[in-house]
């Protein structure tokens, strides 16, 4: 009898142990949630999603063994910042996991945001980006930064954007150098794409997105800043 007591406890402390073993190692893992526009889905010239830099990052972290989850149902063709920071007053639910963007986001260990070249790029085409423009989009950007620090406190990335199109050069350099400032307000990694306006080898004259090498590029760089 006694050695069957004695083989139920050393079964019970196997399963315990197997059962903290897992959570630690999932806990250790890291959970990358990304939202944003086109840019971060990876558009292509083809108006079909190719990789993106979220996707090259998951990837990066994969072969390292530190991935655990990966969420971009919030990262949609053509959206705003205005609508993001919708999504999140709303607390809107994801397409795919219907699960809410505050969960999603507070579930999150490292929070990619890439938002405005769409919106930007766009009105350049019909209007001129002029200072109303300009300080509308950084007010919106700054609420939604301030939003999402209300109930999240871990890593934020932030990319910046790069001239295309009619979106001149001192516009965008002018927005970025704002959006940096604001990174600092807000504790966030700020990531500048303002190189990526100046080498023809990631932009094409038939489309403002970024092909993959330029996806690549920015996932290389995002590992280095986050090793």
């Amino acid at each position: 009898m006694k050695k069957r007591y004695k083989l139920l406890i050393i079964i019970a402390l196997g399963i315990i142990l197997t059962i903290l073993i897992n959570k630690n190692t999932v806990r250790n893992k890291i959970n990358l949630v990304s939202i944003g526009d086109g840019l971060s889905l990876g558009m292509t010239e083809y108006k079909v999603a190719g990789p993106s830099f979220n996707d090259y990052l998951k990837e990066e972290l994969e072969k390292k063994g530190k991935i655990n989850e990966f969420n971009n149902e919030f990262s949609r063709y053509y959206l705003t910042v205005h609508e993001l920071n919708e999504y999140i007053e709303d607390n809107q639910l994801g397409k795919y996991t219907r699960t809410p963007i505050k969960q999603v986001i507070a579930k999150a260990d490292i929070l990619t945001i890439s938002i405005g070249l769409d919106e930007l790029v766009i009105k350049s085409l019909n209007e001129r980006i002029d200072d109303y423009i300009k300080n509308d989009f950084l007010l919106e950007y700054k609420i939604l930064l301030s939003s999402i620090r209300e109930f999240y406190d871990k890593k934020i990335i932030i990319l910046g954007l790069y001239s295309a199109y009619q979106l001149n050069k001192s516009d965008v350099l002018e927005i970025n150098s704002k959006l940096n400032i604001l990174a600092g307000d807000y504790d966030c990694i700020y990531y500048d794409l303002f190189s990526y306006s100046l080498n023809n080898k990631y932009l094409n004259n038939n489309s403002y997105y970024i092909n993959y090498e330029g996806h690549k590029k920015i996932a290389n760089d995002l590992i280095k800043v986050l090793n």
